[in-house]
């Protein structure tokens, strides 16, 4: 039976530069930015020489030279990617299994199709290799792909860090024992088996990692939908107590009316007309309701509308609430209350009265209904993955207003887009109008 050489380091040092493409590719939003993009290229050059340069020391030394490889795959990930520490480690330890996994199947299957048969040209080994990486590091990112989002954000606690490299490291040495006792008294077969049980552990170490991934996955999204139901429960809550308190205001202002006709009684002239005038004053402020056609928007916008006036903002409203009677009571409460509320936060920051601006429209366009607000923003919002990322520092209580409302477009069939221009902050949602 013929043996199988060991793998060129070369290609060892290949097969990890893919890899640490891989997990750059996953989790960054811009991919590998141009400008990093030469860096990367001079950091897989020297990932090859480092690998020639230990591949010349003695075996004794064997545990040294991984471990230099390894840092230099750390580094790779910090000069091309800007990431937490966190992320570097946890992409680390997924990279060196993916890197040994393909490493040892595609040299494998280059045994026993080419190598056997003595068809051991160069460039044909190279052009075998290269193929062989390239469509497994394709393979690999799709299987992946449902989880980038996550790793995005970098939802990762220092518990996953640890279990990822822990994981790693096992995988490694397992999947290495069999080299480490083929010179000894214990050997577990010929070199063809143990080139077979180390491609076999490195696919389980992929798998168990796939396994670990998909449950923080399913544990991050249960944790997004408990927020998104927790904003949409606030906000329906909140209608509740406006729609309460408008109760009380319209009863206190029938009491009002009637105390303005003894205030007018006030023998001082100058004293009555400038306590009727105040009155008069504050019942148009309170008395501001909004009629659409929706009970509640009207709730809703009343309310809100109030908060403007006593922050001095103006508010302007040509709203179909018919439109959206499709809706329910609870998505439309978050709908209204979320989108106002970012568009009131936005613009209390601007300094000048003048330009403390919101307009809200509500209108049908052909057999869709088209929920439009925009407000004036001073400084341009930093974007993610089509959203603004939320400038408040506890990001596990804020930050989720506008992914209730993506959801709410989701759930309608509908759209959503976010943009900012000439200093306008816009958010759009198209409806489908239910037949």
């Amino acid at each position: 039976m013929l043996s199988f050489p060991d793998i060129p380091r070369i290609y060892t040092a290949l097969a990890e530069w893919l890899a640490c493409g891989l997990m750059i590719w996953q989790t960054q939003t811009t991919r590998i930015a141009h400008k990093k993009l030469g860096i990367f290229v001079l950091m897989g050059l020297g990932q090859a020489g480092l690998q020639v340069f230990v591949g010349q020391w003695s075996v004794l030394f064997w545990i040294p030279g991984m471990i230099l490889n390894v840092a230099w795959m750390f580094l790779t990930f910090i000069v091309c990617s800007d990431d937490t520490l966190q992320v570097y480690l946890y992409n680390l330890g997924k990279a060196f299994i993916f890197a040994e996994f393909i490493a040892s199947f595609s040299w494998q299957i280059y045994c026993y199709l080419l190598y056997q048969n003595h068809l051991t040209a160069h460039w044909l080994t190279a052009s075998f290799m290269i193929i062989s990486y390239l469509l497994l590091t394709l393979a690999c990112r799709w299987f992946l792909n449902k989880h980038q989002q996550y790793l995005k954000h970098a939802h990762l606690t220092y518990r996953e860090v640890v279990l990822s490299t822990l994981t790693a490291l096992i995988i490694f040495a397992v999947s290495n024992i069999g080299f480490m006792l083929s010179k000894t008294q214990f050997p577990l077969g010929d070199i063809q088996s143990i080139f077979i049980f180390r491609t076999l552990i490195n696919l389980c170490g992929l798998m168990l990692i796939y396994i670990q991934e998909n449950q923080h996955y399913e544990q991050f999204l249960q944790q997004e939908l408990a927020a998104i139901q927790h904003v949409f429960q606030s906000q329906y809550e909140q209608y509740e107590a406006y729609r309460e308190s408008n109760q009380i205001i319209h009863q206190r202002f029938h009491d009002l009316k009637h105390q303005l006709e003894i205030i007018e009684l006030e023998p001082s002239q100058q004293k009555r007309q400038a306590y009727v005038h105040s009155l008069k004053k504050d019942l148009q402020a309170y008395q501001s309701t909004i009629k659409t056609g929706n009970p509640i928007i009207d709730v809703m916008l009343t309310r809100k509308n109030l908060n403007c006036l006593q922050q001095k903002i103006q508010l302007t409203t040509m709203v179909e609430g018919a439109l959206l009677n499709f809706m329910e009571t609870m998505d439309l409460c978050s709908l209204l209350g979320n989108s106002l509320d970012n568009a009131i936060e936005s613009v209390e920051k601007n300094q000048q009265i003048e330009q403390r601006l919101i307009n809200l429209r509500i209108s049908q366009k052909a057999s869709f209904v088209l929920y439009s607000i925009e407000n004036y923003c001073q400084e341009a919002p930093t974007f993610e993955n089509g959203l603004p990322v939320t400038t408040k520092k506890d990001t596990q209580l804020h930050g989720y207003g506008l992914k209730s409302l993506s959801y709410i477009a989701n759930k309608y069939q509908g759209t959503m887009t976010v943009t900012y221009e000439d200093h306008w902050f816009k958010l759009n949602l198209l409806f489908p109008i239910p037949k």
